[in-house]
């Protein structure tokens, strides 16, 4: 059925309708990292706990997200020196499905991801929903701009008996002004939450293989792989993990 992992034939399939109700806009959020090869392993335990997300047939949805910053990056710099309440803004295209949200991600104490959204064309100037939603969260002052785009394939899971939410992130690729990076063989997969269950069965799972959460988004990743910023120090070790783990792993 999917291009690149067959183990999805294993699961049992939910509409986006169903998937609703496990939206979790107000959640607390663990990352993992891990390889192609890993991930392939993985599937087939994961099958017996979850089921995907299947729209006209596919498993495996393309996601284009452009991140907005200001000129000196304070939203990536919150980030990076630790600030326990910070911002991300962003647009993300479904590209499956042609829609977009304008969304804006505050981290609440770092640790709970609260997010807002409203429908937006991907491409288009910003309009008057998304003016109230920065306007709404005090951001409208902000002279913020288009930082940098993050495409990717994914894979998103609900429990079976949990509420939780899994989305495993693939062929990750940055672009700033027309510069490209990519990451071949890393997965990402984030375990989305209520509050923290840690009889989750993929969070058991990857104990298991010694896999310990690992705190860095996609956008600040980008950032140091691009050499976006010079303020980098506190992210250069986990990139160095990401290529460890990918070397020594296999990426395929």
């Amino acid at each position: 059925m999917e291009r690149g992992f067959p183990e999805l034939t294993q699961f049992s399939a939910v509409s986006l309708k169903d998937l609703d109700s496990v939206k979790l806009m107000n959640r607390v959020d663990q990352k993992f990292i891990l390889t192609n090869k890993q991930l392939h392993q993985l599937l087939p335990e994961l099958a017996k706990h979850y089921n995907v997300l299947e729209i006209g047939g596919k498993r495996i949805f393309s996601y284009d997200s452009l991140y907005f910053d200001t000129p000196t990056l304070d939203f990536y710099r919150d980030h990076h020196n630790g600030k326990p309440n910070r911002v991300k803004i962003r647009r993300r295209a479904y590209i499956d499905t042609g829609t977009g949200y304008f969304e804006v991600k505050r981290k609440v104490k770092g640790y709970r991801t609260e997010k807002y959204r409203v429908k937006s064309p991907f491409l288009a100037p910003e309009i008057a929903a998304e003016k109230l939603l920065l306007r709404t969260h005090h951001l409208d002052a902000l002279p913020i701009m288009p930082s940098m785009n993050v495409r990717y394939k994914r894979i998103t899971l609900t429990g079976m008996h949990l509420s939780e939410r899994i989305t495993i992130d693939t062929q990750l690729e940055f672009e700033h002004n027309q510069r490209f990076e990519r990451i071949d063989g890393l997965v990402i997969i984030e375990v989305k939450q209520e509050q923290v269950k840690r009889e989750s069965p993929v969070i058991q799972l990857l104990r298991k293989q010694q896999n310990r959460p690992f705190g860095i988004s996609k956008y600040a990743l980008g950032i140091v792989l691009l050499n976006i910023s010079s303020k980098t120090n506190a992210f250069r070790h986990k990139v160095s993990k990401i290529k460890h783990l990918i070397s020594s792993h296999g990426a395929h």
